[in-house]
């Protein structure tokens, strides 16, 4: 029987128990973002013994007040205060709970104690347990987190995302809908795991069709084998990027004291085993916010031929050294693509592969050149994917980030690597972002980006 977890994500009533009155307590946090997400609110159930009214909502002095059964329960309290309550959940027909509050077997024997307990009253009484030690969910219908996520921020998208830690949760879901505007299928921030854990979200994000790419922050493999026969199947037709903590002494001995995690074998043995399942590493926070960023915004490549468009010749020669160390190839251009790229050339200056676009631009201006230089690579077969170089300086002032969206009609990769004037930087980057393409300031970041496409594309499906 697989795991049904559309209590969490698409529940039918939902009671918060440790609704706080005060704007500046997570209690208070939760309420407010399930409020503006969920679209019933008349199953909106705020439990609090010393209120009455928030937010313009009646609160229920205990989980037994409430009228009928319900389908989500959301639980901000002591950790000693939940064996006593999953009895009273257990009697409103309560089919899953999420433990955002903090206190469990992280913080050792005591927390530990508590903890079994809970995990033990859920399975006795068939109800699911998410968390403790979490953030909740995020997706693209509701929010359960307290961080504060207002309409203007969210972005709907593809992306399905696992956290176990809390604050890097939160920390990615703000970035990404912020910093790279990519958007979001469903968020799980799953802490310590009492139950729900990663191979309970992956079977989930495998079953939804929305689903097209998954990222998940580890700290241990619960279920090891479980994990990566799912995983094998999942990046048969979509990717699957993992960054794994704890994998050293010290970051091991550190898991301990934040999800209290079991620390995975020999680490070479499980990257080893990743790759068998085509899972898509990430090294460090920074490379996976760049994997999770460009796979659902760019095409994928067919191979690893690149070609770089550059207005300095430096930027292709460094271009063309970190291609070598990846083994991606910067093949020489046909006759006909050299031909067609000669009428925008001045005599002088034969095109090749970098493409240093510099006499171009002086010719045609740096936007009009790129508009006709990127087509022609792009149409052409010895072209997989292109890297553009531009450089932020008053004497480039005429490129127009736009050219960068107007290329995905040509369903190849292009990333963009912009170094230069960071007023002019950051204006070229928002801009690019927002409408779906992906900007890098390190060029090896950039090339690794295209390399990790290339090899997924070229072994999905096997």
């Amino acid at each position: 029987m697989q795991p049904d977890l559309s209590c969490f994500f698409n529940p039918e009533s939902i009671a918060i128990i440790g609704v706080s009155r005060n704007s500046t307590k997570a209690g208070y946090g939760i309420l407010k973002n399930v409020l503006w997400t969920f679209p019933n609110t008349e199953k909106i159930f705020p439990i609090n013994p010393r209120a009455k009214e928030i937010m313009g909502l009646k609160v229920y002095h205990s989980l037994t007040e409430i009228p009928g059964n319900i389908d989500l329960a959301i639980l901000f309290v002591t950790p000693r205060t939940i064996p006593s309550l999953l009895q009273a959940c257990y009697q409103k027909g309560v089919k899953g709970i999420i433990i955002e509050s903090a206190g469990f077997a992280e913080i050792g024997k005591e927390g530990k104690t508590i903890q079994e307990e809970i995990r033990c009253l859920g399975k006795q009484f068939n109800i699911r347990i998410w968390g403790g030690n979490c953030m909740g969910t995020v997706t693209d219908e509701l929010i359960t987190t307290f961080e504060p996520i207002t309409a203007d921020m969210r972005r709907k998208g593809v992306v399905s995302i696992v956290g176990q830690s809390g604050y890097f949760s939160r920390a990615v879901i703000l970035q990404l809908f912020t910093e790279c505007y990519t958007g979001i299928r469903k968020a799980a921030s799953i802490g310590n795991r009492i139950d729900i854990d990663e191979c309970d979200l992956l079977q989930n994000f495998l079953e939804d069709e929305t689903t097209k790419v998954a990222a998940f922050y580890l700290e241990g493999l619960k279920r090891p084998r479980k994990y990566l026969k799912l995983a094998k199947k999942f990046t048969r037709t979509r990717p699957l990027i993992c960054l794994l903590g704890g994998q050293s002494e010290v970051g091991r001995s550190a898991v301990l004291s934040h999800t209290s995690s079991n620390a995975h074998g020999s680490p070479q043995l499980l990257s080893d085993l990743l790759k068998l399942s085509k899972i898509i590493q990430a090294t460090e926070f920074g490379e996976f916010f760049n994997i999770v960023e460009a796979f659902p915004k760019l095409s994928l490549p067919n191979g690893k031929r690149l070609a770089i468009v550059t207005i300095t010749g430096a930027g292709g020669v460094i271009g063309a050294d970190i291609a070598a160390k990846y083994n991606i190839t910067i093949p020489e251009l046909s006759i006909s693509t050299t031909h067609k790229l000669q009428n925008l050339f001045p005599d002088w200056m034969p095109p090749k592969n970098p493409v240093d676009s510099w006499p171009a631009f002086e010719i045609h201006g740096l936007d009009e050149a790129l508009r006709q230089i990127i087509p022609i690579l792009f149409e052409s077969d010895e072209i997989d994917m292109i890297l553009l170089m531009v450089a932020a300086m008053q004497v480039a002032i005429t490129f127009d980030p736009t050219v960068v969206r107007d290329m995905k009609k040509y369903n190849k990769p292009l990333v963009t690597y912009i170094v230069g004037d960071d007023a002019i930087k950051s204006q070229w980057t928002s801009q690019i972002r927002s409408e779906g393409g992906v900007v890098f300031d390190d060029i090896n970041a950039a090339i690794k980006i295209l390399d990790l496409m290339a090899s997924y594309s070229l072994t999905k499906g096997l």
